[in-house]
């Protein structure tokens, strides 16, 4: 018979004591484990989170400034600057006028107490800014504006041969230009896209879809995968016939040099001033160009084109004065006497390069930036009949 023996207290003492020691060294590699774990994963929030501050855009953006789907603030405006050369006008949304000042090298937004704010631009002529503020950027003769149902705004940055945007929250970005290669009849990633090659980056418009077309040698829609697809235009000489009827070639296999002014009718339809034909042209929802009439004369411009709300197109011209292009084809005046007491004389509104429409039906004109006249003048035509100058030179 086997005898077991009870172990002695001195050994169950030391037994005890061994394995308390080694439970407590089991539990000290898992709590450093864990302390570990916890500082590693710390060490790489720390990295990211210094990886994002330390991105341009985010160290632009100030603390406690809204996202970009906010409205801007005032806090994110530049200061109150006078007017020196309108060139060409946007209304938002919201009812503000957006006015591109190439005189001064800023984008401005005139406030309901008639005073203007910079938005874009620190009023030196260069290139710089991008993923910062905007009203620390330096931009280059700004040309056309619009501004999407989102509040980013879009203006042609011409000099630096550019298409830029303002976000909401005040930051500024290049969404095409600014590369080597060439536009043709196959779509550019926009951003490697070379513009103003031939024709700067003139007009822009937003379309029935939100997106972006810009108007240079020929028309451009930039896509949402960030791609400029060729719609108006093309790499061999098309129009003739003296510039008149309807085209059976696409519209973006006609020759289109340049396209200055853009605007949709509340059909669709793309309508687009310039061209060789010095005239106003339409572009179908079907891809067909056709020519509508001649709204330049001699020594004036292009004339200007505005969307209204009723889905009708406010134009200018010289031999037209001040018309409504509607969907349905029909061009009709636009009562113009009571801006001469204000201008002083017709022809100065027949020369002017900008107009825009309010979402309450408001028209403003921005007559003649002084390049054909003395005279250059903001205009509203307001939709009671009431005429009011804004600002004059």
């Amino acid at each position: 018979m086997k005898v077991i023996e009870e172990p002695r207290q001195a050994e169950v003492d030391h037994l005890d004591a061994e394995a308390l020691i080694k439970e407590a060294r089991r539990r000290q590699r898992k709590r450093w484990w864990h302390i570990g774990i916890v500082v590693l994963m710390a060490m790489l929030v720390s990295g990211v989170s210094y990886a994002i501050v330390s991105s341009p855009s985010a160290r632009a953006r100030p603390t406690g400034t809204s996202s970009p789907s906010k409205p801007v603030s005032p806090a994110q405006s530049g200061p109150f600057v006078s007017l020196k050369v309108p060139t060409a006008l946007a209304v938002a949304e919201n009812g503000n006028l957006l006015v591109v000042d190439s005189g001064r090298d800023q984008i401005l937004r005139r406030l309901p107490s008639g005073k203007f704010q910079v938005v874009a631009g620190t009023g030196k002529r260069g290139f710089s800014g991008d993923g910062g503020l905007a009203t620390r950027a330096e931009i280059d003769g700004p040309a056309g504006i619009a501004v999407a149902k989102t509040g980013t705004i879009y203006f042609a940055d011409d000099g630096n041969a550019r298409v830029r945007e303002v976000l909401p929250d005040g930051l500024i970005e290049t969404v095409a230009g600014g590369g080597t290669l060439p536009l043709g009849t196959k779509p550019v990633a926009a951003l490697s896209a070379k513009l103003g090659a031939s024709f700067g980056p003139f007009s822009l418009a937003i379309g029935p879809n939100g997106q972006l077309y810009v108007g240079s040698s020929g028309v451009y829609r930039l896509s949402p995968n960030g791609m400029l697809d060729w719609v108006v235009g093309s790499t061999a000489r098309a129009l003739n016939k003296g510039f008149n009827g309807i085209y059976s070639n696409p519209a973006f296999q006609t020759d289109f040099t340049p396209a200055m002014q853009l605007a949709f009718d509340g059909k669709g339809d793309l309508l687009v001033a310039g061209g060789y034909g010095y005239g106003l042209y339409e572009r179908t929802t079907t891809g067909k160009l056709r020519f509508l009439k001649n709204i330049r004369g001699p020594g004036a411009s292009w004339g200007s084109l505005a969307r209204a709300p009723d889905g009708s197109v406010v134009l200018t011209g010289r031999t037209i004065g001040l018309a409504r292009f509607q969907p349905s084809g029909s061009l009709t005046p636009i009562a113009e006497h009571g801006l001469w007491t204000i201008l002083g004389s017709h022809n100065e509104l027949l020369t002017g390069v900008g107009v825009a429409v309010a979402p309450n039906g408001d028209i403003y004109l921005d007559v003649d930036a002084g390049y054909f006249s003395s005279v250059s003048a903001i205009v509203e035509l307001r939709a009671n009949g009431e005429v009011a100058a804004l600002w004059k030179s």
